[in-house]
């Protein structure tokens, strides 16, 4: 596959995926006559890994690490395994900052939904409306 086509497939900009293997991150892509890249479903699961490691707050440094440590083969599994083991912690971590992000806009959906059933915000003047804690620890301070 053509640079462009891995482009429209991963949603890399031809730019990243040069910067990719000029960085390390994405080696032996295969190129043909006048050095048009040939990409092959290995360098699409690379780039996989890649950006999933990414979404997980790795650094591109850390990625070519666990890369390195991947073409060591037997003698990093270890390694591989401990750094697997933090990015599930990550990702947990992430996933319960959008699960309180999810109960804030849904609160927020039900309560203007219930503001436009009755046309007026002021349904609401005097009530004391809970919305869900955003933040783990909110100083509740006197009023």
């Amino acid at each position: 596959m053509r640079i462009g086509e891995i482009s429209k497939i991963t949603g890399l900009s031809e730019h990243t995926l040069r910067f990719y293997e000029k960085e390390g991150l994405l080696n032996n892509v295969a190129k043909k006559r006048g050095g048009i890249r040939d990409y092959c479903d290995a360098d699409l699961r690379c780039l996989g890994i890649i950006e999933c490691l990414k979404k997980t707050g790795m650094s591109l440094v850390e990625i070519k690490q666990y890369l390195d440590w991947n073409a060591q083969g037997d003698k990093t599994i270890q390694q591989r395994y401990d750094m697997f083991l933090q990015r599930r912690d990550a990702v947990q971590k992430q996933l319960d900052e959008m699960q309180k992000t999810m109960a804030v806009v849904e609160f927020k959906i039900k309560y203007y939904a219930r503001a436009l059933k009755a046309g007026t915000m002021s349904i609401y003047d005097g009530k004391k409306v809970k919305m869900p804690d955003f933040f783990d620890s909110i100083p509740h301070t006197k009023k």
